[in-house]
């Protein structure tokens, strides 16, 4: 088996070269040995693994223990190893291995030889391994991989130090091998493409670029090269193209700055119209094609009012949307590809503009994605609740904040720089040195984004970046619900010259718990969340945020409940139930259709409580969403008669129940097409 997926391997790498290609990018996520706990010896070739676990990647070993309560979960040591071949004439060729993440501290080793350590769970890293492998030969790859708690290793003291979110271990992104031309453009820049395109001017008539290209010589004498940067437009007409020349000394990086002008562009113009345009960078020596890069490209201007809210391309345009996590129902934070579109089909149902990738750098997919579909990204580092006062701790903030930006710098839907998520939560030193100098570093890598940061208090961090948003529960861990909207009316008026969001807010429930018409606020960390709450919850919250023009976005809290090992509430210990959606990303709650009806101008009729379907009381109190102006209510085929509506719930009062099972049944016409929704509830 092993020679067999060996042969198909070396099959891959030669069709990949075969078709031209001056880079070959070689999935490299099957057939790893993986064995929980620190092995002696691991890291050598010689080493026998024949009966260790065969796992593909993404991999964590906490997608269970992680999710199941206690906060008992395995956190320490663990290894990979793959066995694979290179052929002989691969050996004139560079080789880098790119890994999408490791959490948290990974040790690589090729053929028993120390590589390199990564320092941070969430973004990409890059090595180039070409000195240590046996072309024509069997190579192993060995990884250790350590999610040791911070409290048990100042080894372990990096972002995150303690989060609401349980801090998987593993290999749970993808990982690649991409071989190259001795001269090519530079991988080992943050892992970055090497290739950064600054939006330096964009109106409706022109878009002035900046392209910056990394080069890197690794041969032992000098390079003269060609850089060619070209514009594409969607239907692969080029727009623009330039081009320039550099010399790149001996075992050397260099850099070279392009002036581009795109005369009328084509708006990103989020989901109204998000356009993209391709830039392909190409390196020639001669007139070799030594490497490629290819990027995309969405022109867009964008600025944020204190007083009236974030305006894209010069017009109003409101940003709401959802909080996102990185885990799914027994994947842990090893979600695939496949989960993450079906993700962003949750999202563009829902009708959101905007996401806000909590807490930590996600996966490129995911970004891709937001840049297809037109969806606006607040992304940041996993600088949460807690600092520590070290120089090193406070060096990797800046090293996963430099690798945030460098890898996703040409991605137009990122907006946001997110610098720090309520780090007023634990005792430890004044995070206000911290967070200047995390703000500094942002807008000296990107000039052209705005900083931004998520705070749950009243400090002076709230005047650091260039907007904020604020997490507030009022109505689950404090207050009312009813208090949101004044607490930001004093805010805005204390502060009208700060712009200001709603970066959380939500409420814990459960699709297996309910309760007719909740008065009163469930006990956040007991054991009984009915879903009827958390609908009330975001009914009232969303009437606050939409009616303030002063809120310059919105995220709520959560899109899916999530795997926080440590939580013992609701009604299953180990997760964070304040999704609108299930963990396993399969059921959606009454507070989804909520969003959607406000959001979403596509027709739709949605019954509340369909899954309290047991019903202890014959008289009870119906609810329908709908965009509808009337719906009409049916209970076991007899009409309760039609409701109007300014705000899209409908309310039926005294809907008495017979003994046994109930049709229920809600019918709305839009547009002259008649739309339903339907349950059985039982008395």
């Amino acid at each position: 088996m092993k020679e067999l997926l060996l042969a198909i391997f070396f099959l891959a790498v030669y069709a990949i070269s075969a078709a031209g290609s001056p880079r070959s990018e070689i999935p490299f996520s099957s057939n790893w040995k993986f064995s929980k706990g620190d092995v002696q010896g691991a890291s050598r070739t010689e080493f026998n693994d024949s009966g260790w676990e065969t796992v593909c990647l993404p991999h964590t070993w906490n997608n269970l223990d992680g999710q199941d309560g206690g906060n008992d979960y395995y956190r320490g040591p663990a290894w990979y190893r793959k066995a694979f071949e290179l052929p002989e004439r691969y050996e004139a060729r560079r080789i880098f291995v790119r890994f999408g993440a490791a959490g948290f501290v990974a040790d690589v080793f090729v053929n028993g030889r120390f590589v390199g350590e990564h320092k941070g769970g969430f973004a990409a890293f890059v090595f180039n391994i070409t000195g240590f492998l046996n072309f024509g030969g069997t190579n192993v790859i060995a990884v250790k991989v350590d999610n040791t708690s911070p409290d048990k290793s100042q080894e372990f003291q990096i972002p995150p130090i303690s989060a609401d979110f349980t801090m998987d271990g593993g290999l749970y992104r993808k990982v690649n091998l991409i071989v190259t031309d001795p001269v090519h453009i530079s991988l080992t820049d943050y892992a970055s493409p090497g290739v950064f395109i600054m939006q330096k001017k964009v109106t409706d008539n022109l878009a002035d670029l900046l392209v910056t290209t990394v080069l890197r010589n690794d041969t032992q004498t000098p390079a003269d090269v060609v850089v060619r940067s070209a514009i594409f437009d969607r239907e692969g007409k080029i727009v623009r193209q330039t081009d320039g020349k550099s010399k790149i000394e001996p075992d050397s990086d260099n850099r070279i700055i392009q002036e581009m002008r795109i005369d009328n562009p084509h708006l990103w113009n989020g989901r109204i119209d998000p356009y993209l345009y391709r830039a392909v960078v190409s390196v020639y020596i001669g007139n070799d094609l030594v490497d490629r890069v290819e990027q995309p490209l969405g022109l867009r201007y964008y600025r944020v009012d204190p007083a009236s809210g974030f305006f894209l391309n010069g017009k109003p345009y409101e940003l709401h949307g959802v909080a996102l996590h990185e885990d799914k129902k027994d994947e842990g934070r090893a979600i695939t590809d496949a989960d993450r579109r079906l993700e962003m089909k949750d999202i563009l149902d829902i009708g959101a503009t905007m996401i806000r990738m909590s807490h930590y750098q996600y996966g490129q997919e995911m970004y891709r994605l937001c840049d297809k579909h037109g969806i606006v990204v607040w992304t940041e580092i996993p600088l949460v609740n807690q600092i520590v006062g070290s120089e090193s701790f406070e060096q990797n903030a800046e090293q996963q904040l430099t690798e945030l930006i460098r890898q996703n710098y040409n991605h137009p839907s990122v907006f946001f720089w997110g610098i720090f998520n309520e780090i007023h939560n634990a005792k430890g030193p004044d995070p206000l040195p911290l967070v200047r100098r995390l703000d500094s570093l942002a807008k000296a890598e990107d000039p052209t984004r705005p900083t931004t940061a998520a705070s749950d208090d009243e400090d002076s961090t709230n005047f650091v970046t260039d907007v904020l948003g604020f997490n507030k529960y009022y109505g689950w861990y404090y207050g009312s619900a009813d208090d949101l909207g004044p607490y930001l009316d004093r805010w805005h008026k204390a502060h009208p010259d700060r712009a200001i969001g709603l970066s959380e807010y939500g409420a814990g429930g459960s699709i297996y718990q309910h309760e007719e018409l909740p008065a009163k606020q469930p006990r956040t960390d007991g054991p009984w969340h009915p879903e009827e709450y958390q609908t009330q919850f975001h009914e009232i919250s969303w009437k606050a945020i939409g009616s303030r023009p002063c809120i310059w976005f919105s995220t709520l809290w959560n899109m899916y409940d999530f795997a926080s090992d440590s939580r013992r509430e609701g009604f299953r210990a180990g997760i964070n139930d304040k999704g609108i959606i299930t963990q396993g990303h399969e059921t959606k709650k009454d507070a989804f259709y909520w969003y959607k009806v406000n959001w979403n101008p596509q027709p739709m009729v949605h019954i509340n409580s369909k899954m309290f379907t047991v019903r202890d009381t014959s008289v009870i109190t119906a609810e329908v969403y709908s965009n509808a102006k009337e719906v009409e209510l049916f209970v076991d085929g007899k009409s309760l008669g039609r409701k109007s509506s300014d705000d899209h719930r409908f309310f039926w009062n005294n809907v008495e129940l017979s003994r046994g099972s109930n049709y229920i049944k809600a019918v709305a016409s839009i547009d002259g097409k008649k739309y339903f929704d339907q349950c059985w509830w039982k008395h």
